[in-house]
């Protein structure tokens, strides 16, 4: 694909007290999981992380937040401003994202003309994955110094493509977030629903 792929682990974890991008499930991490289906698919994968020596280990492309600590959207903005490309940005704790939906969105993006595509299921808009355009940086950079951070208003601002996926994803699998140690355990347990 024309395009590149950003692992977005930039965030404190604060809810999980750990790193949930180094969470195993089935003695695998849940970012190794996530690199291992998207490296079958981008050409350029990089990590956008504050904590680069967490990382090390996997050999992976690490670049930093320009604005740390601003969640998804300075994930986004620095992941941009380092790709040759738009950029697929993936959150690190969401292992369970389907080669279907990262086609569709790639396939609507090319033909659209919105500069940002994102999924919905049950009507409730998923920031991430979702593909975002280059021409976003100045906007995205004005945004982040001002401290406007919500990325769902700013998808609505600029008028994002949203793409309804729950015909190839009834069950949600591709927007499992792990974002606290209940949600770990729903997980572990079998849950097959969105766990946020």
């Amino acid at each position: 694909m024309p395009i590149s792929a950003a692992i977005l682990a930039g965030g404190k974890s604060s809810r999980m007290k750990i790193p949930k991008c180094l969470i195993a499930l089935e003695n695998k991490r849940l970012i190794e999981i996530l690199i291992s289906n998207v490296k079958k698919i981008f050409d350029e994968i990089f990590i956008v992380t504050n904590f680069p020596e967490l990382y090390f280990y996997n050999g992976m492309p690490l670049i930093g937040d320009i604005y740390p600590f601003k969640g998804p959207m300075a994930g986004i903005h620095a992941a941009l401003k380092n790709s040759e490309y738009d950029v697929f940005a993936f959150a690190c704790d969401m292992p369970c994202v389907k080669k279907e939906i990262i086609k569709v969105l790639n396939e609507k993006h090319i033909t659209g003309t919105s500069a940002a595509t994102v999924a919905s299921l049950n009507n409730k808009i998923y920031p991430l994955p979702g593909i975002y355009s280059k021409k976003l940086i100045n906007e995205l950079q004005r945004l982040l110094i001002e401290d406007k951070v919500s990325i769902k208003r700013f998808l609505d601002d600029i008028n994002a493509q949203i793409i309804d996926v729950a015909n190839l994803d009834k069950e949600g699998l591709s927007f499992i977030n792990i974002n606290t140690e209940e949600d770990l355990k729903i997980f572990k347990n079998g849950g097959k629903t969105c766990l946020d």
